[in-house]
């Protein structure tokens, strides 16, 4: 049986440090189309396409392939391109804006003891219904998903906009009915709460909201008497670079080290601009799913306040990507930088190794955002770690 692991929201993850830069059009990034033998080619395959061909043809299609097929001459497994369409809903969705229930749900195919919820996003419909993460999905409005083909179910939450869906779910021993509507929703990417006297935040990806949210969770934190802070940065892929350097600003010394950028032909230091918003110590949580501007964070904090990092090795993203909008409408990414931090290490293909290795077992990662803080051991570990 094959695994299922799904996010039900409109949304482009990436793991990429993501900015805009100057207007380029397709002469300028494909010169060699003009001299080369492609045309001639290409012509003689338009032919055997209107003649012989017995599919139907998409020439919107076949110009998305081109393109792609001319990027994959990059050795870059993170080059992408987005037709306008497409442009138009990736910048939504880096500003939060998604479309859906907003759960993550894991399952077998065929169906088999219901669709487990892994994860319910913040401030989604599914979240403000009621539906919590380890829930075990049993009906979809009165169906059983039971032994259905779980394309066939998953097919059972595409409804028109605005309509409800009614799911029935087993929680422990009881089961419970929740009406979930299916409408836009700005996702929230950063939770927080007081643990005792330690001020805990999770930053769950660093897209455009992450520094307001970020902001009044320390703000509200350290207002509450704070003494200590964690970063949870667990299954954090990364996100905008700039957002990343906005959160750092706040939180280690004023003219210290917090980025270090490397171009092609050229290095960019960026320093950090105000006060720290505390000087209270910190530790960073992180896993082989933290990546990118997460191993950003984790390593300046390091480097510069001397945090602790517990968990496991992360993932290993040292590399940084651009998108450049075409005068279509369109826009294309490839990756144009390096990142690290004050101690120069290059933690690309790497990881970075926690100070503190701590694993979770398989039952704990698969009810990973269900856990109790009792029954969460990385979360125990950096809050005795901040106790010492």
């Amino acid at each position: 049986m094959k695994q299922n692991n799904t996010v039900f929201v409109a949304v482009v993850i990436t793991a990429c440090a993501t900015f805009l830069a100057t207007v380029l059009g397709l002469n300028y990034l494909f010169p060699s189309l003009r001299v080369s033998s492609y045309p001639d080619t290409l012509t003689q395959i338009k032919d055997f396409i209107a003649n012989y061909a017995i599919f139907d043809f998409s020439q919107e299609d076949a110009e998305k392939g081109a393109i792609l097929g001319y990027l994959s001459g990059l050795d870059d497994s993170y080059t992408d391109y987005w037709t306008p369409e497409e442009y138009t809903e990736l910048l939504s969705a880096n500003e939060g804006n998604f479309t859906g229930i907003g759960i993550r749900m894991v399952s077998t195919d065929p169906v088999e003891e219901g669709l487990f919820v892994y994860r319910v996003y913040g401030n989604s419909p599914a979240e403000e219904a009621g539906v919590k993460a380890g829930d075990i999905i049993l009906a979809i409005n009165g169906a059983d998903v039971n032994g259905r083909a779980y394309d066939d179910v998953y097919s059972d939450f595409s409804v028109e906009l605005n309509s409800t869906i009614e799911l029935t779910v087993r929680r422990g021993d009881e089961t419970l009915n929740f009406n979930v509507i299916f409408k836009d929703f700005v996702q929230s990417y950063v939770d927080f709460r007081m643990i005792g006297t330690v001020g805990y935040i999770r930053i769950h990806s660093f897209r455009d909201p992450a520094i307001q949210e970020f902001d009044r969770a320390m703000a509200q934190l350290t207002s509450q008497g704070a003494t200590g802070f964690i970063f949870d940065l667990r299954n954090n892929l990364g996100g905008s670079l700039y957002t990343v350097k906005e959160i750092l600003d706040g939180l280690i010394p004023q003219g210290e080290e917090s980025v270090v950028v490397r171009y092609r032909d050229s290095e960019d230091v960026c320093y950090t601009a105000s006060k720290p918003l505390t000087t209270a110590p910190m530790v960073v949580l992180i896993n082989e799913s933290s990546a990118s501007g997460s191993e950003l964070m984790a390593s300046c904090l390091r480097d510069v306040n001397g945090s602790l990092l517990i968990g496991t090795r992360s993932y290993g993203k040292g590399i940084g990507q651009t998108t450049f909008p075409l005068s279509d409408g369109s826009a294309v990414k490839m990756t144009t930088f390096y990142t690290m931090t004050k101690s120069r290490v290059n933690y690309h293909g790497i990881g970075l190794e926690p100070d503190q290795t701590v694993e979770l077992t398989e039952e704990q990662e698969l009810y990973f955002y269900a856990l109790e803080d009792s029954e969460d051991p990385q979360l125990q570990a950096a809050l005795a770690a901040l106790k010492k």
